[in-house]
């Protein structure tokens, strides 16, 4: 447990034991005027314990159906993220190939024929080229 949950349940228990202890001194006071059944309150603590038994019963089952969902959804989610991770991987390839596309388009000019400034740029190349030798 967390520091504030610890403050919070011995501040909750305190209030509980301050609460009681009113409770059994004004039961004490007040069975000092009025003889008290215990059949009553038997039935009472019967009915006390049966409630917090049910309660018991139904904070676990949502405790089961709470993990069980966030499997569930943690899964789906991990799915998702895996699958947006290939997706996006797969559109990068396809944006490098798009762009090498295009870029040899633009070099080669419409019809496929080399644009002037590309053949220019090649003779320059050829014409350099031998010298190199």
């Amino acid at each position: 447990m967390t520091m504030s949950q610890e403050t919070m349940t011995d501040a909750a228990r305190r209030g509980q034991e301050a609460i009681t202890t009113a409770l059994q001194v004004w039961t004490d006071s007040l069975q000092m005027f009025m003889p008290a059944s215990d059949t009553k309150l038997r039935g009472a603590v019967e009915a006390v314990d049966s409630m917090f038994d049910f309660a018991e019963q139904m904070l676990g089952t949502q405790r089961e159906f709470t993990k069980t969902l966030l499997t569930a959804t943690t899964s789906a989610a991990t799915k998702a993220a895996s699958l947006t991770r290939e997706a996006a991987m797969e559109a990068k390839d396809v944006a490098k190939d798009v762009a090498k596309d295009v870029a040899k388009d633009v070099e080669d000019g419409p019809n496929g024929q080399q644009r002037p400034m590309a053949r220019r740029a090649a003779s320059a190349q050829d014409v350099d080229a031998p010298s190199k030798k």
